[in-house]
């Protein structure tokens, strides 16, 4: 017992002075530090789109309600009269705006100018006719089979209206510039509106490559020793425990520090998820070392495994996902990714 604790004694302090752990920690920490200290800057979010509602009824309200909450790249806000909305269009507020007309939806598929959606724009509005299909896009579900009936029976074509090939006439034959009333007013540049964000840092997974790197040292550390036959006065259940503490004692500080960084940093993380990482790669490592100590090899295994370490540390630190968006891999190479634990931190 005397012989494993001061064993493993020795291995804890073998961790401790390894300048690789301290190269480690000072990049981790700096990260971190930057991660609090670079300032936020102003992006632009999304294009302000302003909306006046003069229709009561419950589809035009949902179809405004929609486009306020909607997800794009266009802003939808309402305002209450057209005074708002022509001096938001004056003064840059807005990049754009709609009109809904009273009566809209109980006449959407009557001719004329009447009852359209009037589109107000000016010289410096950006992308209105992408703005005009978000809005188009959300009172189709209302009444696009009737509109299609309508108009291609106007262009002589009858068509059933439960028809599934409407969608694709639908493309072919109807212009939404036929349902908007377009109308142009002098303005300034609009203002996008912008939300405050700072750069990313990888942090997250800059930290799994190096929770990883530090277990394949542990387990160099191990082979070692495997090939200076330190583990000779063990038994087989001693060797094995031995060697995954081997691994433990380099795995365990890196993890330390990584979750002390993601503390400072405010970084979101799951703790669980950072153990059950740690414990994987360990176990991971261990196996590679252990593989490693069975092969039919003369040479010094320790020699081997260091030789090949730098090329996986390399692949590792590329299926890391710090440097490349893994989700934009082929089928393949993110099968690949996975024989790089790093990957799936």
């Amino acid at each position: 017992m005397k012989l494993f604790l001061n064993r493993l004694s020795v291995l804890s302090k073998r961790s401790l002075i390894n300048p690789a752990m301290y190269v480690m920690s000072g990049v981790i920490l700096l990260m971190a530090l930057l991660v609090i200290f670079v300032p936020e800057k102003e992006t632009s979010v999304y294009i302000p789109v302003a909306i006046l509602n003069n229709d009561s009824s419950d589809e035009t309200e949902d179809i405004v309600d929609g486009l306020c909450d909607m997800n794009s790249i266009f802003h939808f806000y309402e305002v209450k009269d057209e005074d708002e909305l022509y001096k938001d269009l004056a003064s840059g507020k807005a990049n754009t705006a709609y009109i809904f007309p009273k009566h809209f939806t109980e006449n959407l598929t009557e001719g004329g100018r009447k009852y359209d959606v009037k589109q107000v724009k000016t010289p410096a509005s950006s992308f209105p006719f992408l703005s005009r299909e978000e809005v188009f896009g959300q009172f189709y579900a209302y009444s696009c089979r009737q509109i299609i009936v309508d108009t291609l029976a106007g262009y002589g074509y009858k068509v059933d209206i439960h028809d599934p090939e409407l969608e694709r006439l639908f493309g072919k034959y109807i212009d939404d510039q036929t349902l908007f009333a377009l109308e142009s007013v002098e303005g300034t540049v609009y203002n996008a509106l912008t939300r405050s964000e700072k750069v990313p840092i990888p942090l997250y997974k800059f930290a799994g490559f190096f929770i990883f790197t530090a277990a394949l040292l542990g387990a160099l550390a191990f082979l070692n020793d495997q090939d200076n036959r330190i583990y000779l006065r063990f038994g087989l259940i001693e060797r094995i425990y031995l060697g995954l503490i081997q691994v433990a004692v380099f795995t365990v500080p890196a993890m330390a520090v990584s979750i002390f960084c993601f503390l400072i940093s405010g970084t979101g993380f799951g703790l669980l998820h950072v153990l059950v990482y740690t414990l994987l790669v360990t176990f991971i490592s261990f196996a590679l070392g252990t593989v490693m100590t069975i092969l039919p090899i003369r040479t010094a295994r320790s020699r081997i495994f260091s030789a090949v370490l730098p090329v996986y540390l390399i692949l590792s630190f590329l299926f890391s996902g710090i440097l490349m968006d893994l989700t934009n891999f082929g089928t393949a190479l993110r099968t690949l990714s996975r024989l790089f634990p790093p990957s799936m931190f």
